[in-house]
């Protein structure tokens, strides 16, 4: 087992004081050197976050995670479901409410008995609902499910029938199925044809007022398979409270389990914050984003499950450490500055802060100390060294922003498949999984590399969906400040075409990143087993569509977004 190094203190605390005096004195010599010479530096211009501290201190709950209430409204629930194995249909629609209002992973082990038993049978339904629900739910969670069950459902020609345009409900669940399509399914792209063309048709004629209509709406905006999961338990809540014939302890047990889990998530922020302020990035380079809720609201949405409250925090810490470094290599060094540091990166060698200027040593010294001490923590829990698969995560990252600014620098705009080469990995979700992976992680029997080697395309994909509803999102304030040329711009430059008709283009490779995505998720998991980290990946792809959806929720957080969000999250108790 190799020896971790030693913390930057300790290597501070053995020099000698003639020899920290002419470092004192070399870093005077530099300092006024770079004044004299001092180059010419961007700015983001970033607001600051609109979550302050006081306010994030200030969360209270009067609600505590482990209510005792809650066992007993569990066995409830759990009679409910032997109750309805008698009617398949049924099954499948508690399981679906389960997942919806964000209990399921109270009961996972009755949910693979249900789902197992319904592989098993292999009923061939009449009814479109009950078949597209099966569909839908044995395909989510890694069970053999063919398009072809849908062909009963359509005519010689390939086309659905007719007869289904007006069965709303069934259309409903035809459009959520089609959306977990893999690439070359044809039938499940003509599902989404009919299903949208219907719908859409639908809504002009449905009551404003109805379930229904809220559920084809909602559906039309974002369909299921791509919604954060916490936001949604907390919109379906108010809407199953509404549905005729909703059980009262299942209701229960979801305002229950959402106060108790949001009262956790107000305790992690709090200490969160403790954490960052010690750190004093923000507050010493002004240029970068100070951005903790958002930071910490990405992990609710990744690991929402209450057991993985270290993850969270851990992943928090990681994701200000990543916005602030983004920051010094978008908006802030030059390129010497950024070659200096991405070295040290690669060589994680805390001598290298000498040569670096003071706001990069600052960044340095958090990302060396933090990082040596998710080390420690694993190495002292589960007795095995991470630090060179996160050290080399944070290098690939480092070394593929400073590829894109000798872009910025050189003026070069890349075609799209060179930026998409170099732009999957300066998202920052393969760092982030690389972490999460170990942090999720109960069992090491398997050899780690082996594990991450054979998670490769999942982690690709999701980077992919990342950084396309990244660019989509947030393209447009970024050019404007001065920032290398996203997909949208490369392809505009390569094609020569608009900036509509580039839009449509990236759009048609998100849609195919998240096929790739289903697929890679589906191929991880065997049977409604898969590891944590196959929903880590998935929901990271779901986190930034709800970041993005409507302008850069992380860099411009505004008044009613995502703000409005993260209060029905993190404030307002159901």
């Amino acid at each position: 087992m190799s020896t971790l190094p030693l913390p930057v203190w300790t290597i501070w605390g053995a020099t000698s004081t003639a020899k920290r005096a002419r470092k004192l004195l070399s870093y005077r010599m530099k300092a006024y050197c770079r004044c004299q010479l001092s180059p010419q530096r961007r700015s983001g211009n970033y607001g600051p976050s609109p979550w302050k501290d006081d306010l994030i201190l200030s969360l209270r709950s009067t609600y505590g995670h482990g209510s005792e209430n809650i066992e007993e409204i569990k066995q409830d629930v759990k009679q409910l479901m032997v109750e309805a194995c008698q009617e398949t249909v049924a099954q499948l629609e508690l399981v679906d409410s389960l997942q919806r209002l964000g209990v399921s992973y109270q009961f996972e082990k009755e949910i693979k008995v249900v789902l197992d038993s319904i592989f098993i049978d292999n009923k061939e339904y009449e009814d479109l609902h009950a078949a597209a629900l099966r569909f839908r739910l044995l395909r989510q969670h890694g069970y053999r499910a063919f398009p072809e069950v849908f062909k009963r459902f359509m005519d010689e020609k390939g086309r659905f029938k007719n007869i289904f345009a007006q069965d709303v409900k069934g259309l409903l669940s035809l459009y959520e199925a089609s959306h977990l399509g893999f690439d070359g399914e044809n039938i499940l792209e003509e599902a989404m044809t009919f299903a949208t063309h219907h719908l859409e048709e639908s809504a002009k004629v449905l009551n404003i007022d109805s379930i229904l209509a809220r559920h084809v709406a909602h559906a039309l905006e974002l369909p299921l398979s791509r919604r954060m999961l916490r936001s949604e338990a907390r919109d379906y809540i108010d809407v199953y409270e509404r549905m005729p014939g909703h059980h009262s302890g299942l209701l229960k047990l979801a305002k229950l389990d959402f106060n108790n889990v949001q009262s956790l998530y107000q305790a992690e922020v709090k200490e969160m914050l403790r954490w960052w302020r010690g750190l004093e990035l923000a507050e010493n380079l002004k240029f970068s984003r100070d951005r903790l809720m958002e930071c910490y609201l990405w992990n609710i949405g990744v690991d929402f499950n209450p057991r993985f409250s270290v993850c969270r925090k851990s992943i928090t810490k990681l994701n200000c450490l990543i916005t602030t470094i983004d920051d010094v290599y978008d908006v802030y060094g030059t390129i010497d500055e950024l070659e200096l540091f991405t070295e040290a990166v690669d060589k994680w060698d805390v001598g290298y802060i000498d040569k670096l200027p003071q706001y990069m040593r600052m960044c340095f010294l958090a990302l060396y100390n933090t990082t040596n001490q998710f080390v420690y923590d694993f190495m002292r829990d589960k007795g095995l060294n991470i630090l060179g698969y996160l050290t080399r995560a944070w290098a690939d990252l480092c070394k593929s922003y400073l590829v894109e600014a000798k872009w910025f620098y050189n003026g070069h705009t890349p075609t799209v498949e060179e930026y998409l080469d170099n732009a999957w990995v300066s998202i920052g979700v393969s760092l982030d999984l690389v972490h999460n992976y170990f942090f999720l992680q109960h069992d090491m029997e398997e050899d780690a590399a082996m594990s991450l080697d054979h998670y490769y395309n999942l982690i690709k994909m999701s980077s992919l969906v990342v950084r396309l509803h990244n660019d989509l999102g947030t393209s447009k304030d970024e050019i404007e400040r001065g920032d290398v040329p996203k997909c949208i711009q490369c392809y505009m430059k390569e094609k020569g075409v608009s900036e509509e008709a580039a839009r449509q283009h990236v759009d048609g490779l998100l849609r195919n990143a998240w096929k790739g995505l289903h697929k890679e998720c589906a191929e991880a998991t065997s049977n409604g087993t898969s590891h944590p980290f196959v929903h880590c990946a998935l929901n990271l792809a779901r986190m930034a569509q709800f970041m993005y959806q409507h302008g850069d929720g992380h860099g411009f957080p505004g008044k009613d977004y995502p703000a409005e969000r993260i209060l029905r999250l993190m404030v307002e108790s159901v």
